[in-house]
């Protein structure tokens, strides 16, 4: 593997930048212009800087890129939803998905190379996890989505629910985050980020002390340990109980919605019985219900449910009050489920 050994300025805060500043004996006002170029303009080289010196533009590309990764391929749907291939400065690549909803555009996020979750439906875990990205690589993926969008659009919401899982790179996605949601960064809402986890019970207890507004969804997709463990291994190490115990105390002291979501899946966790054991399982949780019928893997041998399964199970939980969204499957013909791109790379790859 290839070593990183440059740092790229999207990993770095606005203190940082300031210090590094003060290092390169520059006044710290230049750490805002950098990020102006970043965030705001779309500058990809310091050499487009062109309200810092020739002298400070050479200091820092000696030592430092304004990002590290570039776009690989990015895949189209008829109904705008697009994927991006992202190739990492070690060879790795990673995806991240535009999401256009409307007036809703959303960049969905990556956090790992790979995943160790393992969750026997989705592409993400099948070739294990390859290590943790870093601050700057999490950023970019939103500043190459960004970057992208056309000239009347403009970026709303982004959700970190692509490959990997958030919370097992805590402090990187916790910075990341926040330089997504500073005024000198991205300048997106709190309120306008979700954090999706597997139900990393320990790291959803630390991001409730965090003081941000931030939305949390946890992936359920069963209401009891033995089907869960059928389908998430992690779960025999966490257990349900937990999760949910985890997802009370963020409610109490974040006074924020908690999010599940719930895959349904043909003969697994779709039944009229499996939604009456949710409703009891989140008896008293101020939620809201995200259900989206599985989105195929071929190397799995899983179905979506029919329309009338999923129609009873949504009605069941809508009946004891719980408010219930059906998301659209999107993208099934640019292999859209996470990790289905990179997977395909890596065939192709092997292959040659």
């Amino acid at each position: 593997m290839i070593k990183i050994q440059t740092v790229s300025i999207t990993s770095l805060s606005l203190a940082e930048l300031e210090a590094l500043c003060i290092v390169m004996k520059e006044p710290v006002y230049r750490a805002r212009q950098i990020l102006s170029w970043v965030y705001d303009k779309g500058a990809t080289t310091f050499d487009q800087m062109s309200n810092l010196s020739k002298d400070f533009r050479r200091k820092l590309s000696e030592k430092h890129r304004v990002i590290q990764t570039n776009v690989d391929t990015i895949t189209q749907t008829a109904h705008g939803t697009e994927k991006f291939l992202i190739h990492l400065a070690d060879d790795n690549v990673i995806e991240s998905v535009l999401l256009r909803e409307g007036k809703r555009i959303t960049a969905c996020v990556s956090t790992q190379v790979g995943c160790a979750m393992a969750c026997r439906f989705c592409a993400s875990g099948l070739l294990g996890l390859e290590r943790n990205l870093t601050t700057g690589e999490i950023v970019e993926q939103v500043l190459h989505i960004k970057n992208h969008l056309l000239p009347d659009e403009h970026l709303t919401n982004i959700v970190f629910m692509g490959i990997g899982e958030p919370l097992a790179n805590y402090d990187n996605v916790v910075k990341s985050l926040r330089i997504m949601n500073a005024e000198w960064g991205l300048g997106i809402g709190a309120r306008h980020i979700t954090i999706s986890t597997v139900g990393a019970a320990d790291g959803i207890r630390r991001l409730a002390q965090e003081g941000i507004q931030v939305n949390l969804a946890i992936s359920l997709h069963a209401a009891d340990d033995m089907i869960r463990s059928q389908i998430i291994p992690s779960n025999k190490k966490i257990g349900i109980k937990n999760i949910i115990a985890a997802a009370r105390e963020y409610f109490e002291i974040t006074r924020r919605d908690i999010s599940f979501e719930y895959i349904l899946i043909d003969g697994v966790n779709a039944a009229k019985q499996d939604a009456e054991s949710l409703v009891q399982l989140l008896k008293g949780i101020q939620c809201n219900m995200n259900v989206l019928p599985l989105n195929p893997v071929k190397e799995f041998n899983l179905k979506p449910p029919s329309r009338e399964t999923i129609e009873l199970f949504c009605k069941t939980l809508e009946k004891h009050g719980l408010v219930v969204t059906v998301r659209k499957k999107k993208g099934d013909n640019i292999n859209a489920a996470c990790g289905q791109l990179r997977l395909q790379r890596h065939k192709i790859l092997w292959k040659n």
